[in-house]
């Protein structure tokens, strides 16, 4: 398990530091709340995949972010620019900088009560089995279905991708993967339920729809229904960009 550790740019990330040039600074108190859940997914994926290497971009005018996990030997730079160019997907202003590598913070001038909510313990997950949306036990809210149809603009980038909903009508999961894994379909579904796991530890998450496509029927009668009950989404709703493993 890799350890994780705060610093600036010193000894151990010299090469990566010299070889970006958007290493970010400015005070950061206000992070979104759902950046601070992309964050922590992103360390609960570093923790388990000693085989990437890691990088997470965040814009601190729109309070976006996105994130990237490449093979170790494509190297840093890869996933630094990955990680910026899905931060920028969302970023109508502003600019994305690098906010960590492989687990590191970067960013200069992180105020020091948002650090500690950074690195809060990512809770433990016991419950490791997939649970397909059933609309006799739970159904998708109005502000979840904001989240699917923000998140659909990103899985035309992805051979894999899917999406979680928690039953307390709260959290998300979204789970990005590329062709370069061939276990790309499940990786995509574990890594959506558990980024939705963290963010209600408390409440069973349902697998709601797979490369955009809702997972049964009960889910598509459900997705039409909420489509024709809300107007469509405006650009202030639409709010941070995913992450790509």
């Amino acid at each position: 398990m890799r350890i994780l550790a705060v610093s600036l740019c010193v000894a151990f990330l010299l090469t990566a530091c010299q070889t970006t040039e958007n290493i970010g600074s400015g005070p950061v108190s206000n992070m979104a709340e759902s950046t601070i859940l992309e964050y922590k997914n992103y360390r609960r994926v570093m923790e388990e995949r000693d085989d990437l290497t890691m990088a997470f971009a965040y814009n601190k005018s729109t309070r976006s972010s996105g994130w990237a996990g490449q093979h170790l030997q494509d190297g840093v730079g890869y996933a630094i620019e990955q990680a910026v160019e899905l931060c920028e997907k969302s970023s109508t202003t502003g600019l994305c900088e690098i906010f960590d590598i492989d687990g590191r913070i970067v960013w200069a001038g992180l105020d020091n009560a948002l650090l500690a909510r950074l690195l809060e313990p990512i809770p433990v997950i016991f419950d490791t089995q997939t649970y397909e949306y059933d609309a006799g036990t739970y159904r998708i809210s109005a502000a979840q279905l904001k989240s699917f149809k923000a998140k659909l603009k990103y899985q035309k980038d992805f051979d894999f991708t899917a999406f979680f909903i928690s039953g307390d009508g709260k959290s998300i999961g979204v789970g990005y993967v590329d062709g370069s894994y061939t276990t790309g379909h499940a990786q995509s579904i574990a890594s959506a339920r558990k980024q939705c796991q963290i963010a209600s530890p408390e409440v069973r998450c349902y697998h709601f729809a797979t490369n955009g496509e809702p997972v049964n029927a009960n889910a598509r009668a459900d997705l039409d229904r909420l489509i024709d009950e809300k107007a469509p989404l405006t650009d202030a709703e639409v709010e941070g960009a995913g992450e790509k493993i």
